[in-house]
């Protein structure tokens, strides 16, 4: 059984990226915070959430697991360790597990059973990637650097700098 999102395009995935960067007061940074949003920002502005860093034996191969319902968010130790070093993909999958936790309620997820495919742009893991993209990379910040520099500046890893550059709209 798969889930549905409420359709969000690219632009509006990027919006919603600068809206959160603007609320941690990293709007024009090139290396946005992820650790520090998630450990210190986000708890301030909603003192219900939860973070757990969790042993790699209890989460396995799972990287993060995130329960919009109960306002929780799990990283696997490792993950956030290399995430506060600045490990780009780590720091993307703490993004990743960001949008789900803001947007990814009950509300707004269905589960299709009809087994036709889900358009990209209601999967709700799709929607997690662009938007970890989008927080980590922002077009109007990287607009006309190199690869080199996106990785360097941004942190993170070449594979989502690459993503992003041929992703960006006109």
């Amino acid at each position: 059984m798969d889930c549905i999102a409420e359709p969000m395009s690219r632009k509006k995935l990027a919006l919603y990226a600068r809206a959160v960067r603007k609320l941690a007061g990293q709007e024009y940074d090139l290396c946005f915070d992820i650790t520090k949003f998630v450990d210190i920002t986000l708890p301030k502005l909603d003192p219900g959430f939860s973070l757990q860093i969790c042993d790699k034996s209890e989460m396995g191969e799972c990287h993060g697991l995130t329960y919009p319902d109960r306002n929780e968010m799990k990283l696997r130790e490792d993950v956030y360790l290399r995430a506060l070093m600045g490990n780009g993909r780590d720091r993307l999958t703490i993004s990743h597990e960001l949008f789900h936790l803001l947007q990814h309620t009950k509300e707004n997820i269905s589960y299709a059973r009809s087994g036709a495919k889900i358009p990209i742009y209601r999967s709700p893991e799709w929607q997690a990637d662009a938007f970890g993209g989008e927080l980590l990379v922002p077009r109007y910040l990287v607009k006309g650097m190199s690869l080199d520099d996106i990785v360097r500046k941004c942190m993170v890893s070449y594979s989502a700098a690459r993503c992003q550059l041929n992703k960006m709209y006109p």
